[in-house]
């Protein structure tokens, strides 16, 4: 073997600092955009500009540091190229230096500027990255400010840092790395004080970062995999760490790792042989919520071995959910209950997104829960003990309620083969694979999920439209009207309308239907306007006499994803005269990583029953 060295001329590097104040979240996001798209995005391939987002001294602060590397002399070059890019951007700098590779590290703001300085080593940090494009979009924007506010130690910060573009250079099978469509590396960053680790502090500031990039990660390109390890809250980031290249990566680990060596390496998830079906059980204390459990195991065990009850401590952090799924990483069935938190799909659904998630409420009228506690009847009923889940608020509906007031296991087996038991359905699997799956559309690093396309497949029409009709959880006999809104759900809606023999109203961009109308703002989506680049607002509207007051709505979509077409749609209906209570809502695929049941629930619109025949991972 021989081996032949060249040398190189080392670079030296420009860098420039400033520090500029924030006076409020309106600053910020115009800063933040101006930023990202009147400067960085301007930069020639030789320079950078990394972005930080930090409080120090009761103010929120924009720290920037621009590089600029060069093979010649550059003392006689402070002005440079990129000089006529800031200035008009942020001004004169707070201060200049030239280094070389080594001095590089300790020029970086958060080494010699932010918080005094970190290089002392007083602190300890937590990080997590995820890569985003379009950084000064108001909805990455608004995240990114109120992450920042959220902070649970005035150390915490982000730092965006510049990619420039030229990992687009490499094929996306040339490496493992499957994220390559990106502006910037958001790295969410916790720090505390060294002499805190291991401290509530710590756990807080680390909780933060995953809070954060949970928040992103639906508007990201992907996650940096180096970072990741055992903890169970990766599992979510480590999907999106690798792309299209995941699957071989985790046939790989398998083959080659087969007895888990390496169990603290980035945790790929295990194959699974079909989708998890994850029940909670919830409601009242003493409603009897463990007995319907272990009757509804029973029932899904004559159709698989792989069912199980597990009970969750009430009101844990969600890491406590994620490890309760983890380690029923071999079953098919699993009901938890002991759970309280409020709307649980809404708040947890996102970190399966693989899972189908379901909440079953458990409901027994007072003398019963009386009785099954041991009470007198002079005794008081104290419903506020550890275990319970009473008073639903009409912002919180769950998916489906049992009412268990009778003796015997027998309702509860009939319940479950009604209402449980049709989720396992093959025909919903061969539907299922009716959905292509298509990579790297609209934007590279997606991989989409072409549900329209299930019309164009033989028979795939009238299956879907079968489904809806038989999975619709209450009385056809009951509803009056189906809604839908332009243009995926009118395909399913009108064959849908024709089977259940109800008309159909029509939810439209505004100026296609003649008056009279009702219209209202309909938010964009960032999945929807991802091949446009348009984040503008538009209007949608429905005729103003289609809806009749105190009418039963059903609402077909063909996706539920980031949830604002449905939230417009809800508005609409709202605006009629027609409360949330009063819509159940049938979609044929939910894509629970975009959490649009909680945006639903923050907008006020969590009564609506919501329900989908497919469950997808991804876009």
């Amino acid at each position: 073997m021989s081996v032949t060295f060249k040398t190189y001329v080392a670079p030296t590097y420009l860098v420039r600092n400033w520090v500029v104040p924030l006076s409020d979240n309106l600053e910020a996001r115009l800063r933040l955009s101006n930023f990202a798209e009147l400067l960085a995005k301007k930069l020639p391939r030789h320079c950078s500009a990394d972005a930080y987002l930090y409080w120090d001294a009761k103010i929120l602060r924009l720290g920037v540091t621009m590089f600029e590397s060069s093979t010649t002399e550059l003392a006689q070059r402070t002005h440079t190229p990129a000089s006529t890019l800031k200035d008009a951007i942020l001004g004169p700098e707070d201060n200049l230096k030239i280094v070389d590779g080594v001095e590089l590290f300790e020029s970086e703001m958060y080494m010699s500027g932010m918080h005094g300085g970190h290089g002392g080593g007083k602190t300890s940090s937590f990080k997590r990255c995820l890569f985003l494009k379009r950084i000064g979009t108001v909805e990455v924007a608004n995240i990114l400010v109120a992450a920042i506010e959220a902070r649970p130690s005035s150390l915490c910060y982000l730092h965006l840092l510049q990619g420039g573009g030229a990992i687009g250079d490499v094929a996306d099978d040339a490496t493992a790395f499957g994220c390559r469509d990106w502006d910037f590396a958001c790295v969410v960053t916790g720090v505390w004080p060294r002499d805190q680790d291991e401290t509530r502090a710590a756990r807080a500031a680390v909780q933060w970062v995953y809070n954060v990039a949970m928040q992103l990660m639906p508007l990201s390109s992907g996650a940096y995999g180096a970072d990741l390890g055992p903890d169970h809250r990766d599992a979510a980031l480590a999907t999106k760490a690798f792309g299209p290249n995941l699957p071989r990566l985790a046939s790989l680990k398998h083959t080659l790792d087969p007895d888990k060596v390496l169990a603290y390496a980035c945790p790929f998830p295990a194959a699974p042989n079909g989708q998890k079906l994850i029940i909670l059980v919830t409601g009242e204390s003493c409603a009897g919520k463990d007995f319907c459990a272990d009757v509804w195991v029973s029932v899904f065990s004559t159709w698989s071995s792989k069912s199980r009850r597990v009970r969750q401590r009430p009101q844990l952090p969600e890491e406590h959910f994620l490890k309760v799924v983890h380690d029923a990483v071999d079953v098919d069935i699993l009901f938890i209950t002991g759970i309280r938190d409020d709307a649980p799909v809404a708040a947890l659904s996102h970190l399966v997104p693989g899972s189908r998630l379901l909440e079953v409420c458990v409901q027994a009228s007072r003398g019963t829960r009386r009785a099954r506690r041991g009470c007198r009847r002079d005794d008081d009923d104290d419903d506020n003990n550890q275990d319970t889940k009473d008073s639903k608020d009409s912002n919180d509906r769950p998916n489906l309620i049992f009412n268990n007031d009778t003796i015997g296991n027998e309702a509860a087996e009939r319940f479950s083969k009604h209402y449980l038991l049709p989720y396992m359905d093959g025909e919903l699997q061969r539907l299922a694979r009716m959905v292509r799956l298509v990579h790297n559309f609209p934007r590279s690093g997606v991989d989409f999920r072409d549900v329209l396309g299930i019309s164009q497949e033989p028979g795939g029409l009238g299956l879907c439209t079968s489904l809806l009709r038989t999975h619709f959880a209450d009385d056809w006999a009951k509803a009056d009207v189906v809604i839908s809104c332009e243009t995926g759900g009118f395909i399913y809606a009108s064959a849908l309308a024709v089977q259940a023999n109800i008309p159909m109203a029509l939810v439209r961009e505004a100026g296609k239907l003649p008056p009279p109308t009702i219209s209202v703002t309909k938010c964009p989506s960032h999945i929807s306007s991802s091949a446009s680049n348009s984040l503008r607002e538009e209007r949608v509207e429905m005729g103003r006499d289609v809806v009749p007051r105190g009418s039963s709505v059903v609402v077909v979509d063909d996706v539920l994803a980031t949830g604002k077409t449905l939230c417009a749609v809800l508005k609409l209906l709202n605006e009629a005269g027609i409360g949330a209570e009063a819509v159940s809502v049938m979609v044929v695929a939910e894509f629970p990583v975009h959490r649009g049941r909680e945006l639903l629930r923050r907008r006020g619109f969590g009564g609506a029953k919501i329900q989908s025949l497919l469950v997808f991972g991804g876009a």
